[in-house]
């Protein structure tokens, strides 16, 4: 994900998680809280001559500031402190406010890119029966659809794996793999 980001033209990461110390690229200060995030990304916008590429490396982690963030500001133990669902909607409210902070970044000309981790989660679709595993952003229910919706393209990389079937046996046998990246909508 992060080399990828990177060859994005004249890229500066914010890198949350702390895993680009083996790539040659600008950037900030890992950032230790929500604010400091949100000033990173402000200062962006204030000065676009600093790159043409900002990237949020990751989302997922970005989100886990937040969480902290909302509980401090909150006085809460967790984000399910305050009753059904309550601790989430606040956690959408303010991360919906974060994209608007990058519309300034993307308003002083620069390209706004986002990283983030996938994980496995089990699917029911409202008008078919019975439910399937897809491959989803690795973020809350109620952020991971304001994140897709402000994205231009959202896309999917992945290792896909080599299987040949041995001629004799036949038995399947994973023989390796190479990278891809989805580029258009699939049900998995």
């Amino acid at each position: 994900k992060s080399t990828l980001a990177s060859k994005f033209p004249d890229p500066i990461f914010i890198d949350t998680e702390g895993s680009t110390a083996q790539l040659d690229v600008k950037r900030f200060e890992k950032p230790s809280s929500w604010t400091m995030l949100l000033q990173q990304v402000k200062y962006t916008a204030q000065n676009p001559d600093i790159a043409k590429t900002l990237v949020i490396d990751t989302a997922d982690w970005a989100e886990k500031l937040l969480k902290e963030h909302v509980c401090a500001v909150n006085n809460w133990s967790s984000i399910e402190s305050p009753g059904y669902g309550k601790g989430y909607t606040v956690l959408a409210e303010e991360w919906a406010r974060f994209f608007e902070v990058l519309n300034e970044v993307v308003k002083a000309g620069l390209n706004v890119v986002i990283t983030a981790h996938a994980q496995m989660r089990k699917f029911e679709q409202p008008d078919e029966m019975g439910s399937y595993d897809r491959w989803e952003l690795k973020l809350e229910k109620k952020t991971a659809p304001i994140t897709k919706e402000w994205a231009d393209m959202v896309l999917f990389c992945n290792f896909k794996t080599d299987v040949v079937i041995d001629s004799k046996t036949k038995k399947a046998k994973a023989t390796g793999g190479h990278r891809v990246m989805y580029t258009s909508h699939h049900p998995a």
